[in-house]
């Protein structure tokens, strides 16, 4: 169980530790390359506002460390409030048919329901390079780029990564609330109760 699922929702996290020698991206999310921006896509969808902000945060800071990339695989060091940092990892998948991006965190809150900010901080970070580096495409898509540095033709780029923000926004939207009362009385109208 993770402390959002617990309802600590009013719990307020000790201040980061400083890093020196950290990775420090001057504007977090400001990518121009399409793998780059899906991997910003998926941040935000599976993470929160808050997460997001302090994930930009950390990656403006230069809290992420020890940064790896394999193929189809991104694994870092990430300082937080403990001495020890954070392992986390993201990592691409299939769910339901679709291209996605998994994350997983040591940190208390993990990323079960949802990326916390050490697995957005690294996205930033990692677009980042994405965003630069045509070697760092390769290693994170598994497909080599053309000579001209373009991805290549038969390349088929994950659409479930590239949503609008009016999509976004309505998957962030509470869900509806709903009378029982209204609905057993309809239930009733229609199938009468025993």
């Amino acid at each position: 169980m993770s402390f959002r699922s617990s309802g600590w929702s009013d719990y307020r996290p000790a201040p980061r530790r400083s890093v020196e020698g950290g990775v420090v991206v001057a504007k977090p999310g400001a990518v121009s390359h399409p793998v780059a921006a899906d991997l910003i896509a998926a941040a935000q969808l599976e993470a929160g506002p808050q997460f997001l902000a302090r994930g930009r945060t950390y990656a403006r800071a230069g809290q992420v460390m020890a940064l790896s990339m394999g193929e189809g695989e991104i694994t870092a060091e990430i300082q937080g409030t403990e001495a020890k940092p954070y392992r986390v990892r993201l990592f691409r998948t299939r769910i339901s048919g679709a291209d996605r991006v998994g994350a997983g965190c040591t940190c208390p809150y993990g990323c079960d329901d949802g990326w916390c900010k050490h697995a957005t901080a690294l996205a930033y970070v990692a677009a980042a390079l994405l965003d630069r580096e045509a070697g760092a495409r390769e290693r994170w898509t598994g497909e080599a780029a053309d000579e001209a540095g373009s991805e290549p033709a038969g390349l088929v780029r994950a659409s479930a990564l590239v949503l609008d923000e009016a999509t976004i926004a309505v998957l962030r939207s509470e869900p509806p609330q709903h009378d029982p009362d209204r609905a057993l009385r309809w239930a009733a109208g229609v199938v009468p109760l025993p």
